[in-house]
């Protein structure tokens, strides 16, 4: 999952002609696939804007809260994760117990 949200964050950069330095599209990419499924979005947004990082001074143009509140945006669009989450899977004993009961 990690590897789709990092090319689907790197093509959108090309796209818009941003230069990333130091692959802040993979730190995204983690931070959305280990945290987005059980915080809010604003709750989210403060992680993201935790992530060190070169690009906005790279990209002076770009104004961080803005671009990453769209970035956001896109990717829950894309990949939102529903409660079924892989990070929330039910042990093997416990679906057999909900299954019987």
């Amino acid at each position: 999952m990690i590897f789709s949200i990092q090319t689907y964050l790197q093509d959108y950069f090309h796209r818009r002609g941003l230069i990333d330095p130091d692959q802040y599209a993979l730190s995204l990419a983690r931070l959305y696939d280990r945290e987005r499924y059980d915080k809010s979005t604003d709750a989210f947004l403060s992680h993201m804007k935790k992530i060190r990082t070169a690009f906005y001074k790279r990209n002076r143009d770009t104004r961080r809260d803005a671009f990453e509140r769209k970035i956001l945006s896109f990717l829950d669009k894309k990949f939102k994760k529903k409660d079924s989450s892989s990070h929330l899977r039910r042990s093997p004993q416990e679906l057999r117990l909900r299954a019987n009961g």
